[in-house]
């Protein structure tokens, strides 16, 4: 299973979904955590804010779950239609990676 984080650097939690122009993918198998890879959006002009988080929907659409610093009501309800938990966390990413596998597991 997999896991996106919405982060500048690689070590803090600190994006807004739909402001994320990259994510960091992480997978979960039997019951380890390992980083997967960096998904980052195309350079297309993106028009508005309803662009700019559907093409992060459409960037994480094969994940359990997105850690990030906040997230609108829109967004959210469209990542659940389709299975992806959203999870709003301010913290570095491995204390977000450990503390969302341990939920999405039990």
């Amino acid at each position: 299973m997999k896991i996106a984080i919405a982060s500048t650097d690689g070590k803090l939690v600190d994006l807004h979904f739909g402001d994320a122009n990259k994510f960091l993918i992480f997978e979960i198998e039997d019951g380890e955590v390992k980083f997967h890879e960096i998904r980052e959006k195309t350079d297309l002009p993106l028009n508005n804010h309803t662009d700019r988080w559907l093409a992060s929907i459409d960037l994480i659409n094969d994940c359990k779950a997105v850690i990030c610093n906040k997230i609108g009501n829109e967004p959210t309800i469209e990542l659940r239609k389709i299975g992806i938990k959203p999870i709003k966390l301010d913290c570095e990413v491995n204390k977000a990676v450990k503390e969302c596998s341990k939920h999405l597991l039990s």
